[in-house]
């Protein structure tokens, strides 16, 4: 499976190796990016992640995909490239240079597409990279203008030792619509020792069958899958493409479940599947009108498979104490709009409230604090001696205080006094 921002996440890299796919990569991560993180083992989840405060940057499932998970790196600059595989160690099968991205994101940062005409650069990244990293190393690029430069420069790309090429068959201003250059892609596999990986034919392959001819066309050792691979996960399967769209969403859906995948990036995927039965399939509306996991897997009764998941995590779960700052961390959210749906006596803060004065307690004392990183906000809550926090973050103010009193409810062990199910 082939790197896709948005999508190449845990929940369909692993339902990819389930279909059959050999190895996935994941979505392009920036250097930077990695760098800042922090490596944790989630022994809850079964899975090592690189976080940034409450942001999972990357997650990889150890049992099922740490051999098989390729993980693709932005960047513009052979130190920090190097600094990424010391910190990814052995935790992936491979790191990929990402040289072929055509957004403008990464063409202005100096990454993707704009490294493809700057050979000494290329040399010294990967050169860089290769000496650095304990795992194998590949890049993927586009084709250029001419065949020749392209050529010459994946001959120069084979003398920094890496593994492998990803090749895509079209320039990098060219979209789908364009042809896919196969006879391109066939000249470089004949121009290097090392293996190619044929890509660009998604508008091509409709069933498995496709992925060999296409691979035998270009000549290549194995072909690389986006679009396909995300409108229908399926295509890897030998035994051919599932019939029914809905055990497609579903397939995913409880793999999402299972990895406690974010809601952004899990719409993202089954409205990519659904395509145009979005419009007039209910249950295309329903995810279209969702605002959380649990909405959508609501929508393919999947909500018995997100209860599981979540009850089994909360039982493994043990609140962090920080006895620095007397912080008790309950990292819970819920989305904005489900203060809409009860009165304001029924929300956190005022069950909360209500708590408070029934017990004598002094009412809670909160105290946001605004993230320039991420232009979000968290709450510490104070509630008599105790003090809480959710350290997932929130759009403003207002949602920071009720998710903090959320987490107090949950942390004094008072959360069966707020009806309904908020937690996300």
């Amino acid at each position: 499976m082939a790197p896709m921002v948005h999508a190449g996440r845990t929940p369909l890299r692993v339902l990819a190796l389930e279909y059959g796919a050999d190895l996935v990569y994941t979505e392009e991560i920036v250097d930077q990016k990695l760098l800042d993180s922090t490596r944790v083992v989630n022994e809850a989840l079964g899975t090592i992640d690189y976080v940034i405060e409450d942001d999972v940057v990357l997650r990889i499932a150890t049992k099922k995909e740490q051999n098989k998970c390729i993980v693709q790196v932005g960047t513009n600059d052979a130190e920090r490239v190097a600094m990424v595989a010391k910190l990814i160690g052995n935790d992936a099968a491979g790191i990929d240079l990402n040289m072929g991205c055509p957004k403008p994101f990464s063409i202005s940062g100096g990454m993707g597409a704009a490294l493809l005409t700057q050979p000494d650069k290329v040399k010294q990244i990967l050169t860089s990279l290769v000496s650095a990293s304990s795992v194998p190393v590949s890049c993927k690029i586009r084709v250029l203008d001419k065949l020749e430069d392209t050529l010459s420069l994946v001959q120069l790309i084979e003398k920094c030792g890496v593994d492998a090429i990803g090749v895509h068959g079209r320039r990098k201003d060219e979209r789908r619509s364009d042809r896919n250059r196969i006879e391109e892609i066939y000249e470089v596999a004949r121009s290097v020792t090392i293996p190619v990986i044929a890509n660009g034919a998604s508008g091509t392959i409709m069933k498995y069958d496709d992925i060999e001819e296409f691979r035998t066309q270009c000549g290549a050792s194995s072909v690389m899958v986006a679009r396909k691979a995300l409108t229908n996960p399926s295509i890897f399967r030998k035994s051919g493409i599932l019939a029914s769209m809905e055990e497609e969403i579903t397939n995913f859906l409880k793999i999402v479940c299972e990895y406690d995948e974010n809601f952004t990036m899990t719409k993202y995927v089954v409205q990519r599947i659904l395509g145009s039965a979005q419009e007039f399939d209910p249950r295309g509306q329903e995810t279209v009108n969702a605002a959380s996991v649990l909405e959508i897997c609501k929508a393919w009764s999947v909500e018995n498979t997100y209860d599981y998941y979540k009850n089994l995590r909360n039982k493994e779960k043990n609140h962090e104490f920080d006895p620095e700052t007397g912080i008790c961390f309950v990292d819970v959210t819920f989305p904005p709009r489900k203060l809409k749906s009860y009165c304001a006596s029924g929300t956190p803060k005022c069950v909360l409230n209500s708590f408070c004065d029934a017990s004598q307690i002094k009412r809670p004392i909160y105290h946001c604090k605004y993230r320039s990183r991420d232009k979000r906000y968290e709450a510490v809550i104070e509630v008599g001696e105790q003090k809480f926090l959710s350290r997932i973050s929130q759009p403003n103010k207002k949602m920071a205080e009720q998710v903090a009193a959320l987490a107090a409810l949950i942390g004094m062990k008072q959360r069966e006094k707020l009806k309904g199910d908020w937690e996300e």
